[in-house]
């Protein structure tokens, strides 16, 4: 069998979840060619619903337009990336394969991962609020509570939507080189950090919703897992958060242990 793509990740997570820098992480790990398709459509052609494409080269801008979509198609690719934002993962359970005819629009592939980004729901929330640029219309805050608490069963294993599945926790992934590491060794790679501080300079993303790009090149200075506080007198931000108590038992399965975290939740009461 011919392989068009060596490594193909299909990428499922909510919008701000860090998984821009989670791809781009990844991408260093691999030999050019490599080809990311963002935000595209599920059950359509990912080649042509993508919001843009990126030829990845060590010098150029990420997630930069492209040419002819048809070459980009058909060319062997170390790697490729493909990437679905705010996905409801349940309607997967009918059987139907989110990739509308894989094997004529994306190829065949001689690895497979479903990679699952996770991020904590506090800072995923405020970092929704402060998208800088244009903002498309977005689910409120509850339908995005809901579908957090959907992906976070997914990352415990208390479902089991996502086959060949590798669940990545974002707060931990910005913090940990030991569990960047251990996630490359899942991944079957050599483990680098070279991307590790490459901010995405994508047209529809522009960066960090806090930072833009400036921090670009140093991208472990962020303080992205601090972005709650701007909004923890916020009244908005307490109800969106009141009797979730669903969800803060999810949160405390899956993230460490944070003092100021857990002080505002309990004064919520959750």
């Amino acid at each position: 069998m011919e392989f068009r793509n060596n490594n193909l990740f299909t990428l499922f997570a909510l919008r701000r979840s860090g998984h821009h820098a989670v791809m781009v992480w990844l991408a260093y790990h691999f030999n050019l060619p490599i080809f990311v398709l963002n935000n595209v459509t599920p059950y359509k052609d990912p080649y042509l619903t993508s919001r843009f494409h990126n030829g990845w080269d060590k010098q150029s801008e990420w997630l930069v337009h492209m040419g002819d979509i048809e070459q980009i198609r058909n060319v062997h690719k170390d790697c490729l990336i493909i990437g679905f934002q705010d996905f409801n993962i349940t309607d997967l359970e009918d059987g139907r394969d989110v990739l509308w005819e894989r094997q004529r629009t994306v190829g065949e592939s001689l690895k497979v991962f479903n990679v699952l980004v996770i991020r904590d729901p506090f800072n995923m929330l405020v970092s929704r609020w402060y998208k800088p640029g244009p903002v498309p219309k977005l689910i409120d805050d509850s339908e995005i509570l809901d579908l957090w608490e959907i992906y976070a069963e997914e990352y415990l294993g208390l479902t089991n939507i996502l086959k060949n599945k590798i669940p990545v926790n974002y707060n931990l992934w910005f913090s940990s080189i030991d569990y960047r590491k251990q996630l490359s060794a899942q991944f079957g790679l050599d483990f680098t950090d070279a991307g590790l501080n490459v901010v995405p300079k994508s047209t529809a993303g522009h960066g960090s919703s806090f930072d833009g790009t400036s921090y670009d090149g140093k991208g472990n200075e962020m303080k992205v897992l601090e972005r709650w506080k701007f909004c923890q007198q916020n009244q908005r931000f307490h109800e969106a958060f009141r009797e979730r108590h669903k969800l803060a038992n999810l949160y405390r399965k899956i993230f460490n242990y944070d003092s100021e975290l857990e002080s505002f939740m309990q004064t919520i009461g959750i």
